[in-house]
């Protein structure tokens, strides 16, 4: 079976600059010479997820967060995390996440994996991590924009509401699915 070509590039112009992603335009070459001029990405820094987990005497739970979604216009509860910044290290970047909006440390973060958000039109990676020992340590450090509420949910409560109405986040649910195979659930 013949695997699907590799386009090339032979033209791009950034359309709008959005602050937090831009919109391009590019023309593209497929492997047999066809051009195609329609296509439009989504330039968006690299993302990184954490899920914490504090040990705790009711057994493992999970540092989530509640906050206001803008996209949506709704409430969603979800897992820390944010934009990798230019050069940063995506380890990095979700320990700042952690630190900054709830507070906790880890003893001990681990990778889970990487997906593409959508790769169709966005040209970005999510970076999945699972922060093992979290504890707290320090009060929440937001940005002006930012109204966090920390939760802490225990791990089978947690699982058992993905794809409620206020656990819809994608990335969430799939970071989720990385830490059920990291922790061997098979049910």
């Amino acid at each position: 079976m013949d695997r699907p070509c590799l386009w090339q590039e032979t033209n791009s112009d950034e359309i709008a600059d959005c602050r937090i992603f831009n919109l391009r335009h590019s023309v593209r070459k497929s492997c047999d010479g066809r051009k195609h001029g329609d296509f439009y990405l989504i330039g968006a820094p690299d993302w990184g997820g954490v899920i914490p987990v504090v040990d705790t005497a009711e057994g493992r739970k999970f540092v989530m967060i509640r906050q206001y979604r803008h996209g949506t216009g709704r409430v969603s509860v979800e897992f820390p995390g944010g934009a990798v910044d230019p050069g940063e290290d995506p380890v990095r970047a979700v320990m700042r996440e952690l630190l900054e909006e709830t507070g906790y440390r880890a003893e001990m973060i681990l990778p889970l994996g990487n997906l593409s958000p959508n790769p169709a039109f966005m040209t970005n990676t999510f970076h999945a991590f699972i922060a093992e020992g979290c504890f707290f340590d320090v009060e929440q450090k937001l940005d002006e924009t930012e109204d966090i509420e920390v939760l802490l949910v225990p791990e089978r409560e947690a699982i058992d509401l993905i794809g409620a109405e206020d656990y819809g986040h994608a990335l969430m649910t799939a970071t989720l699915f990385f830490y059920m195979r990291y922790r061997g659930y098979s049910d």
